[in-house]
């Protein structure tokens, strides 16, 4: 907790009670003058990681209460001083066990249309499928944009979909990315992972389109279909993403305090 002691010639302060005495304070103590006359002694919510500001003294010798005012304040509009202290919106234990239940880890596989996104991104987006590795095996497949050279965006889809229908096993929960699908929460995608391994599904494809979207054959064998956005996105973002949506759905069924 935190009290606020003012006194004739100086100010004491509690911080997680100990107590933090003010220079004004140890010259009236060492000329034998000091006298208490404290004025408010009330607990406060303390995280350690919070700065408490010190004291200002006035030319009068009174303290300037400008931390508890500031405290009673922000208590007075529900607000948690040990919650600000790490962000304010952190997921309470509650929440946290409402989400996590034990889940059969079943292979992931990224399958996605795309010329390649370059150094940078891979890079960065190797560092998410590590972390998709420590819950459940991962892995990217980039399948060649129009790989047969056709000038019809339609004849276009079909070739990419032949492509992408070659990673999917018959045994495979299918998840489409695309602009019209399902616009899910976070909450909502984990479930989608549990659910997929609770009916005994050997795997879980997510599948990221051409330019020109989904060919026939893919879009008739998905199981479901989920948007990351309303904007359209360039393949590359939506990959990077998926990739930390899918991790976040991992510490959301494991109960760890990644998601806020």
């Amino acid at each position: 907790g935190v009290s606020c002691v003012s006194l004739a010639n100086g100010a004491v302060w509690r911080c997680n009670h100990r107590p933090v005495f003010s220079p004004a304070l140890r010259r009236a103590a060492a000329a034998g003058s000091g006298t208490a006359a404290p004025i408010k002694d009330r607990s406060i919510p303390y995280a350690a990681s919070c700065k408490v500001p010190s004291p200002r003294i006035s030319s009068e010798g009174r303290t300037s209460c400008t931390p508890w005012r500031w405290a009673r304040s922000t208590i007075r509009r529900g607000k948690d001083m040990s919650a600000m202290a790490t962000g304010g919106n952190n997921m309470d234990g509650d929440r946290r066990k409402e989400h996590a239940r034990a889940v059969r880890a079943v292979p992931l596989k990224l399958v996605m249309v795309s010329k390649g996104g370059g150094g940078a991104m891979d890079s960065a987006c190797k560092e998410w499928a590590d972390k998709i590795s420590r819950y459940a095996t991962f892995s990217e497949i980039v399948v060649k944009t129009n790989p047969k050279n056709a000038k019809e965006p339609k004849a276009q889809m079909e070739g990419e979909g032949e492509r992408v229908m070659k990673h999917v096993d018959a045994r495979d929960y299918v998840v489409l990315v695309d602009e019209r699908g399902r616009d899910l929460t976070s909450e909502k995608l984990a479930a989608l992972v549990a659910g997929a391994s609770d009916n005994g599904y050997q795997g879980i494809v997510f599948a990221i389109g051409g330019p020109f979207g989904h060919g026939t054959a893919v879009r008739a064998r998905a199981d479901a279909q989920v948007k990351l956005s309303s904007m359209v996105m360039n393949h590359q973002v939506a990959r990077i993403v998926l990739l930390e949506q899918v991790y976040r759905a991992w510490t959301i069924l494991r109960g760890e305090p990644y998601h806020h």
